[in-house]
C-alpha cells in the first residue's frame, strides 16, 4: 500500500522536527527526495511515485555528536527500531504506523573507510547505517530545503542523486528496483519544469569535477542498459511512471545527451 505524498511531506516535516539535533548532518535522500523535488523544490506537482521508506545519509564519523541520539528520539517519538538481519551489527530501520502503512527510516552512510563493513554502528547516533557506494558524494552534494512547517533539511541536490543512481542501479539485487532507479533518472531529469533543466546543466558540471572512473562508469551503465534492454524490460520502465509520459524514444534521447559529455 502507498502513502499519500502530502502525508509522506507531513512525516518528513515531523522527521525535522524530532532530529532537529541533526538536521545539519542528516540529508535525505533514495524515493522521498523525489517527492520533495516535485512538490517544494519545483513545484511542479506532476505525482511523483510515492514511498513508503525514508532515507537519511549520515557521515560515517559526524561532525559533532548531536543533543540526544537519533535512536533515543526516534523512540521517543512513536518509532519503533527494528533489525532486519541477522549480522552484527545488524541492518536497522525505524518503523512507525501511518494510516495503515508502515514508514521506514533507515540510515545510510558511506564506505570511504578500511572497514568495509556492509554495516556501521555510528555510536553518537545510536544507529546502525547500511555502508554504500558513492555515499560521500551526495554528502557532499545537499541543498537545504524549507518545509511547510517552518523546518528546514538537507536534501541530495537533484543532479547528485541522477549521478548516484547512474553509478548503482546495475548493483540492485532487487530487480524491480533497478527500473524505480531509472525511472527517477528520467522524473528528475525531465519532469520538474525549470527545475529539470537546471538539473541537467548541473550534471554536466557535477561529471567534469567527479572521478573519471565515476563518470565512465556513469556513461557505460546507463548505455549498456538501453543497448540490451528488452521490450519487456521498457514495458517494466515505463509502468513506473502513473503518469504516462515516460516513452522509450524519449529515454533514449536522454541518456544520450547525458552520456556523451
Amino acid at each position: 500500500m502507498s502513502l499519500d505524498n502530502d502525508v509522506l511531506i507531513k512525516q518528513v516535516e515531523e522527521l525535522a522536527k524530532i532530529l532537529k539535533p541533526w538536521n545539519d548532518q542528516l540529508v535525505i535522500g533514495g524515493g522521498v527526495a523525489l517527492i520533495l523535488y516535485d512538490v517544494l523544490l519545483s513545484k511542479a506537482n506532476t505525482g511523483a511515485v510515492g514511498t513508503t521508506d525514508i532515507d537519511f545519509l549520515i557521515p560515517r564519523k559526524p561532525i559533532h555528536a548531536g543533543d540526544g541520539k537519533i535512536s533515543k528520539l526516534l523512540v521517543d517519538n512513536g518509532y519503533e527500531p527494528r533489525n532486519k538481519s541477522m549480522e552484527m551489527p545488524a541492518v536497522q530501520s525505524f518503523i512507525k504506523q501511518i494510516e495503515e502503512v508502515e514508514i521506514e527510516v533507515e540510515f545510510l552512510t558511506d564506505t570511504k573507510s578500511r572497514d568495509k563493513s556492509p554495516v556501521v554502528e555510528i555510536k553518537d547516533a545510536g544507529v546502525n547505517a547500511q555502508s554504500l557506494s558513492y555515499i560521500e558524494m551526495s554528502l557532499q552534494e545537499a541543498i537545504p530545503l524549507n518545509l511547510p512547517n517552518g523546518e528546514t533539511i538537507l536534501v541530495v541536490k537533484p543532479e547528485a542523486w541522477v549521478f548516484h543512481k547512474g553509478l548503482t542501479f546495475p548493483k540492485r539485487t532487487v530487480e524491480l528496483k533497478k527500473y524505480k532507479d531509472l525511472y527517477g533518472i528520467w522524473f528528475v531529469l525531465t519532469q520538474l519544469q525549470d527545475t529539470s533543466a537546471a538539473a541537467q546543466r548541473a550534471l554536466f558540471k557535477l561529471k567534469e569535477k567527479s572521478h573519471e572512473s565515476w563518470v565512465r562508469t556513469f556513461d557505460a551503465n546507463l548505455k549498456k542498459w538501453v543497448d540490451e534492454a528488452s521490450p519487456k524490460d521498457w514495458d517494466l520502465l515505463s509502468q513506473q511512471d502513473i503518469n504516462g509520459n515516460l516513452k522509450q524514444a524519449q529515454f533514449q534521447k536522454l541518456v544520450s545527451a547525458i552520456s556523451k559529455h
